[in-house]
């Protein structure tokens, strides 16, 4: 299953590029595959009701594309075809069960064959939910933001519920709303609003549920301490990337696309400069990196200008630069 330690960046949250859940099916002539997060040997995850699931199909051995010509589940109380073209499908669950999914393709030799699958539909007794700013119940978001909470869907077994499109969420003020057209297996997708305020994500399946404060660039009033991605220690030379977010009424603010400044007080020891985005680290903001240029301490400082009120919060660190 996967873990939800989405107290650090986004770069290890995010669902890596490639990995899918696998089946060949079971007259042996076509793989089906979908994008998946966890799991990733287990293909039969049962889809909820309600939600939808891409399912690519392709030639067992080449792996090429099939130009699908039909596609259909024996039991639509089930499962049902939602659409398809070209070599994917997009199914949607329906109610709890099994149903066999069988297609037929052109491969890209001009041959025309069969195959199927079985699958499941099944509703989620838990969900789960997350802040990737922190691993308390409760994290701070900026005002007039699209912002995205990690969720996973299961069944009271642990096993994973998959798809996109069903998110039983309810929230008890206007302080964020739902984005469905956003959200995907993943990430739920919200817009905060224009004034601060609080919400209470509600799930609608179990006891679960996620708080948070939606504040303004100016609430920000602290720095949390950054994170430094250093292996084992900063060398004279060598440059590392650290993270940084800022707090607001003791509350980390969970990707924070917000104006900050890093300096170094000792630039005969340290150059400290500001990344802005890292590629593959979506919906976080707050990297920098420090060079050794000299062995001691290093000092530098991170500001967020627009905080306290606009006057700026600024809070001084320091790391040891080795020989």
């Amino acid at each position: 299953m996967r873990s939800f330690a989405f107290h650090l960046p986004g770069a290890v949250a995010l669902l890596a590029a490639g990995c899918f859940s696998n089946l060949t099916g079971n007259e042996g002539n076509f793989q089906f595959s979908y994008q998946a997060d966890d799991w990733l040997t287990d293909f039969n995850k049962p889809i909820a009701p309600g939600a939808f699931l891409d399912i690519t199909v392709r030639e067992v051995g080449t792996l090429g594309a099939v130009e699908l010509l039909s596609a259909a589940y024996d039991d639509e109380a089930v499962l049902k075809v939602d659409s398809f073209e070209g070599d994917r499908i997009t199914v949607q669950g329906v109610g709890d069960g099994a149903a066999l999914l069988s297609v037929e393709g052109t491969t890209s030799s001009g041959e025309t064959l069969t195959d199927s699958v079985n699958m499941l539909c099944s509703t989620p007794e838990v969900l789960v939910l997350a802040h990737t700013c922190d691993t308390a119940p409760e994290a701070a978001y900026l005002t007039d933001m699209r912002v995205y909470v990690p969720f996973e869907m299961q069944r009271s077994n642990g096993q994973p519920v998959i798809g996109y499109g069903y998110y039983p969420l309810t929230l008890d003020s206007e302080a964020m709303s739902m984005v469905p057209g956003e959200s995907n297996q993943q990430w739920i997708a919200f817009d905060t609003a224009s004034a601060a305020g609080s919400v209470t994500l509600s799930s609608e399946i179990d006891d679960t549920t996620l708080s948070a404060q939606v504040v303004a660039p100016t609430d920000l009033d602290d720095v949390q301490e950054p994170i430094a991605f250093v292996a084992e220690d900063i060398d004279v030379g060598d440059v590392n990337a650290f993270f940084v977010r800022p707090m607001a009424a003791g509350l980390v603010v969970c990707q924070p696309d917000v104006d900050k400044t890093v300096t170094s007080l000792t630039p005969e020891i340290c150059e400290v400069r500001d990344t802005g985005t890292v590629p593959n680290t979506d919906y976080e903001y707050g990297w920098f990196e420090i060079e050794g240029v000299a062995e001691g301490t290093c000092h530098y400082t991170v500001t967020y200008p627009d905080g306290n009120g606009g006057a700026g919060v600024t809070a001084e660190f320091t790391y040891e630069i080795q020989p």
